[in-house]
């Protein structure tokens, strides 16, 4: 039997539980308010403790409980606290126990087999990527939704072991970052005393009234402040008894294969900052996490902006105030923030569905790339239609979350093309895919940082529903049934990506200016209308063209990119476009026109092209 043979203060130095000796262990709890403490110690999967230690001044250090104890052998240990006469997990745990089903409703006898995990640091992962933001191209997902449909055809369904098995997908697409939604351990299980997320499902009674029932809603999303941070979600893991070891080879794989790792994060507004810091260097030190999305109505940019050990660490954010932070006109050697809202989505869906007014906006959204700042754009996230549903519904259809339509946005700024929902139309389907293309170009081809939702690349749909935090189902999940729509959609992100990839015109490091500040006769970017170097920005204006010069983008010392032309046609109206004129012996060339998968591949001198209405031409420069 498993006995404490000696018992002393710690230090207190590092809160959690961390092993001090072969059979020593030092557990530190900052008591904060609390009245009482208690620890409470448990053998692996045994219903009564062994140990029970009142937390008192002999074994405090300030504001923080610490206490060594030395066990009569090695043993894998349980524990919890119990702070004022409630149970509490421990916040610096590194692994929880007792929650690896996912969505499992426990009974009050499983509730008490919940506790933290003594678990020792193992090998680190190794180094970051530390990946320059403008080489990066990003690919939201969700842990478990993911692959966790049949059609994901990978053995660890909706684990980390299962984006694992995705790897060489992510690679053939050209993905180099991915960004998870909350992956720590959380409570999904909403209790009735949550009253503000718990939900209610309608249900239709005998009488045909309609009757308000509780019912426990899954949070499928994980964004809820009732979690442990520093603890790798048990239930995503195919190995549910060592997720650490699973986590840790994930990011080991995905960084073999060139790919970083970004983590969605959101703190509760009574962690502390020490907490916030703590938690950020642990992710970064024993995980190597690339980057993270934070919260900064909770995280102060300052605090991650001005910490050393996070000095190359990225971070995503609604807004930073980094003319505060860097002072307005310090040139960065590295770009470490990113914008992260839905400005570019507003502005692109606005332009893409001919809206009045959005020629100058979307022009805005193209070029914005801050000298001290990253801007992440998408087109789809997680909250809203996925790309395919964004031009097939023209309103929301979330009847399937039981908050009888009152969840969700209402601004979806989308266009069915003149069906609401699935239809073998032919006119119809061929519409949505030369919008989705045309979505796609707008996002992989502007300044900012690309972001991708899984399964957008290939039209993933939730039929419509726009708010599926609660869908652990078929609607959550994406579907990788390979349709024939689904192919052409895949192949033309294919495409689009790798030319981003290839030619840093695309995305440049620094910003562009919109002048001629090398002095080579033409300006890094130029705005164009229907004639050259004459924007047409009226309120009725639904056309625009782009010209990217490649002088500017160098790929050696004595060689540059191409010069590329981007003429957007968001018009139901055919436009004629004339292009403007290169240098001697320099040409244009249709590279991509999304009315037409079919370019003539021969090269010939082009001076104008007519844009088809409702479509994007890619033109390329060529030497004769």
């Amino acid at each position: 039997m498993l006995v404490v043979v000696s018992v002393a203060k710690g230090d207190g130095l590092s809160l959690g539980a961390k092993r001090v000796g072969r059979k020593q262990w030092q557990f530190s709890f900052d008591k904060k308010r609390a009245r009482s403490i208690i620890l409470k110690l448990y053998e692996k999967g045994k219903k009564k403790p062994f140990y029970t230690l009142p937390c008192s001044e002999n074994y405090s250090v300030s504001g923080i409980f610490t206490v060594v104890l030395e066990f009569s052998e090695e043993a894998q240990i349980e524990y919890i606290y119990e702070v004022d006469g409630k149970t509490t997990l421990d916040p610096y745990g590194r692994q929880v126990c007792g929650k690896e089903v996912f969505g499992k409703m426990l009974t009050e006898e499983e509730k008490e087999m919940v506790r933290t995990v003594a678990v020792e640091e193992t090998k680190r992962v190794g180094e970051p990527l530390y990946t320059p933001f403008h080489e990066t191209i990003l690919y939201g997902l969700h842990v478990r939704g993911f692959t966790k449909d049949d059609t994901s055809k990978v053995r660890a369904k909706g684990t980390f072991k299962g984006i694992e098995e995705k790897i060489p997908y992510l690679k053939r697409l050209g993905i180099n970052a991915i960004m998870l939604m909350p992956c720590y351990e959380f409570d999904e299980c909403m209790e009735e005393d949550d009253n503000d997320i718990t939900r209610f499902r309608y249900a239709q009674k005998e009488d045909g009234e309609d009757g308000k029932i509780d019912y426990p809603t899954v949070n499928f999303w994980g964004y809820t402040e009732k979690a442990n941070y520093f603890a790798p979600k048990s239930s995503y893991a195919w190995d549910t008894t060592n997720p650490i070891k699973e986590f840790k080879h994930m990011v080991q794989m995905l960084h073999k294969n060139g790919i970083q790792l970004y983590m969605e994060i959101l703190f509760s507004y009574d962690c502390s900052y020490t907490f916030i810091l703590d938690c950020l260097h642990f992710w970064v030190r024993e995980y190597a996490i690339d980057g993270f999305k934070i919260n900064n109505d909770v995280v102060p940019g300052r605090l991650v902006a001005n910490d050393a050990y996070l000095a190359r660490t990225k971070f995503l954010a609604t807004t930073w105030n980094v003319g505060e932070m860097y002072g307005r006109y310090e040139e960065l050697q590295e770009k470490t923030l990113a914008e992260y809202n839905d400005g570019f989505l507003v502005d692109a869906r606005r332009f893409l569905k001919s809206d009045e007014g959005q020629a100058e906006a979307f022009l805005n959204r193209f070029r914005k790339n801050d000298l001290q700042q990253g801007v992440v754009n998408y087109i789809s996230n997680v909250n809203g239609f996925t790309l395919m549903d964004m031009v097939s519904y023209d309103r929301k259809h979330n009847e399937d979350n039981g908050e009888n339509g009152q969840d969700g946005t209402e601004y979806n700024y989308s266009w069915n093309c003149g069906w609401e929902g699935p239809t073998k139309k032919r006119q119809v389907v061929q519409l949505r895919l030369k919008q989705i293309k045309n979505a796609l170009v707008m996002l992989l081809l502007s300044q900012g940082i690309p972001m991708i939702m899984a399964g957008d690349e290939f039209g993933n749909s939730q039929m419509g529903n726009n708010n599926a935090y609660c869908q652990d189902n078929e609607i959550g999940w994406v579907n990788w049934k390979q349709k024939v729509m689904n192919q052409r959609i895949l192949s033309f992100s294919k495409k689009i990506i790798a030319l981003r990839k290839a030619h840093p015109v695309f995305s440049s490091p620094k910003g562009l200016r919109g002048i001629d500040y090398i002095a080579c006769g033409c300006p890094d970017i130029s705005f164009h209308g229907t004639k050259p170097w004459y924007p047409e920005l009226s309120h009725y204006s639904r056309v625009l063209g782009v010209m990217l010069y490649g002088k500017y983008a160098p790929l050696s010392k004595r060689k540059s990119d191409k010069s590329y032309y981007i003429a957007y046609n968001m018009h139901w109206e055919h436009h004629e476009f004339k292009l403007p004129i290169l240098p001697k012996e320099r040409k244009w060339r249709v590279l991509q026109d999304t009315d037409n998968e079919k370019i003539e591949t021969n090269v010939k001198e082009i001076d104008s092209y007519l844009v088809k209405a409702r479509s994007i031409v890619v033109f390329e420069e060529i030497i004769d």
